[in-house]
């Protein structure tokens, strides 16, 4: 094939669901505990479109097979103790290809032109506040397990369908006394993922598992509480860097493993820019929208986010 059919040939959506992980409705807290006994029930929903493939910054967009992907997740969280905080987030993703097909055939069984709407990988995290005074420093431990058999082949597949392990840690501090309502924070997590081996054949996944699925995801903020704290306003980054994978214009010729199974073993990287509004309703309910807009990437889509979320203290 040539170097544009093979920057068509198709893409993950695994950037969607990184990206509803990081805009979920408290991420301007995850470097803060709240206090102990604390209970939150939240609703996200998130609107994704993309229109083309990114191979990198330096090679223009592949235009067509556009994808259209609705972000749906609970969640909860709960503080048992002091400053150690338990949650989970459960995604439900729907996602449509709108493009025909020609020149470059549908390869997944999500790329039939219609929606398609599956649960995907249940998120289990953990962190605990170690530092307050100078700086807020909170370690956390996570774990993502898929809970559906999920199509991760195709233009339109809902993710990779990988068990993964998160490790990491956000740091946050204000500048009180002499501006108390700006902060900042930034958060760090490495994800140990297992090798693809779901394919048709021992012999194909003996090719696929060599391929390293590791990655590190970077988020920061800097924001402004208005109102009396009531409002929050904050400008936001997210930068996935994977560490390992395939790229479109190494995949070798069709009918082999690389080829075949690419979308789950692209070496995908993006950045990400946006912001974030934030409002307290009352003392119990608070909304939050959300926007990010693609920057570059490798083997990716040019995805932008949209998003709308509720968050209700239960306790």
């Amino acid at each position: 094939m040539s170097r544009v059919s093979l920057t068509r040939a198709g893409a993950t959506l695994a950037a969607l669901l990184l990206v509803a992980a990081f805009c979920e409705r408290n991420a301007a807290a995850q470097a803060w505990v709240d206090p102990a006994g604390s209970l939150s029930a939240s609703f996200d929903y998130s609107y994704s479109p993309s229109s083309a493939i990114v191979t990198n910054p330096d090679v223009p967009k592949s235009e067509g097979e556009p994808i259209t992907a609705h972000m749906f997740q609970l969640g909860a969280e709960y503080t048992p103790i002091e400053d150690l905080a338990v949650d989970a987030t459960m995604p439900i993703i729907a996602v449509k290809y709108g493009g025909d097909g020609d020149p470059f055939p549908r390869h997944g069984s999500y790329d039939d032109g219609s929606l398609h709407t599956t649960l995907t990988d249940l998120r289990l995290n953990v962190r605990y506040q170690l530092l307050h005074d100078i700086v807020a420093f909170t370690p956390r431990i996570g774990a993502s397990i898929p809970v559906t058999d999920y199509e991760h082949v195709g233009f339109a597949n809902a993710g990779r369908g990988l068990k993964q392990l998160h490790l990491g840690a956000s740091v946050g501090r204000t500048l009180d006394p002499v501006l108390p309502n700006l902060f900042a924070q930034a958060t760090y997590e490495y994800s140990l993922v297992e090798h693809f081996t779901d394919t048709m054949t021992e012999e194909e996944a003996d090719v696929t598992k060599t391929v390293g699925q590791n990655r590190s995801d970077i988020a920061a903020l800097i924001g402004y509480f208005f109102l009396d704290g009531d409002l929050r306003v904050d400008l936001g980054f997210n930068w996935r860097i994977q560490h390992g994978g395939v790229g479109f214009l190494t995949l070798g010729d069709p009918g082999q493993p690389m080829y075949d199974y690419h979308d789950p073993l692209l070496d995908e990287e993006f950045m990400l820019l946006g912001g974030d509004v934030g409002y307290d309703v009352t003392d119990r309910l608070s909304v939050q929208a959300t926007t990010r807009f693609f920057l570059r990437g490798y083997n990716t889509r040019d995805a932008n986010i949209f998003g709308l979320g509720l968050t209700f203290a239960i306790l």
